[in-house]
């Protein structure tokens, strides 16, 4: 496998979730129609919009060329787990709205959330977007903390 270049992938998974914090914000004040799907223990986790889908497709438009490139494979909210996860290196982890209860409710509460995590389980990038506050967290490992590209400790 190609050697990975995370600070490039955290840009890369900057832009995705830029991208799909946009989608969401542009829908944020539209009718939201609300549907239901399998799997969770709670009502929030069966919750699901058309807006977590197009965030989403954002999301893995942007992401997609990294998993090709690098042979990385997919988690995602809002697909069927294919469980490629347990045979590749490494895995990009996606909640395109990450709360979708609150953002259904017009609350403050939701972020889009971008993980690209090693088979056995350690983190090396993790990017969340709160749209409503417009505050992007990014954590790249051996390259510390970001809070809207300025480092924060």
């Amino acid at each position: 496998m190609k050697d990975l270049d995370l600070q490039s992938l955290a840009e890369t998974a900057v832009a995705a979730a830029r991208s799909a914090g946009r989608i969401i914000s542009e829908s944020s004040n539209q009718e939201i129609e609300v549907e239901h799907k399998d799997g969770g223990h709670t009502y929030a986790s069966q919750v699901v919009t058309e807006v977590d889908r197009k965030a989403q497709d954002a999301i893995l438009k942007i992401l997609r060329p990294a998993c090709d490139e690098y042979d990385f494979a997919l988690l995602t909210e809002e697909s069927e787990d294919d469980h490629s996860r347990f045979q590749k290196e490494y895995f990009w982890c996606i909640d395109p709205l990450d709360g979708t209860l609150p953002f259904t409710r017009k609350e403050p509460g939701y972020s889009v959330s971008i993980a690209l995590v090693a088979r056995e389980g350690s983190p090396q990038i993790g990017v969340v977007y709160d749209p409503v506050h417009d505050i992007l967290w990014q954590a790249t490992k051996g390259f510390g903390v970001k809070r809207n590209d300025k480092t924060w400790k």
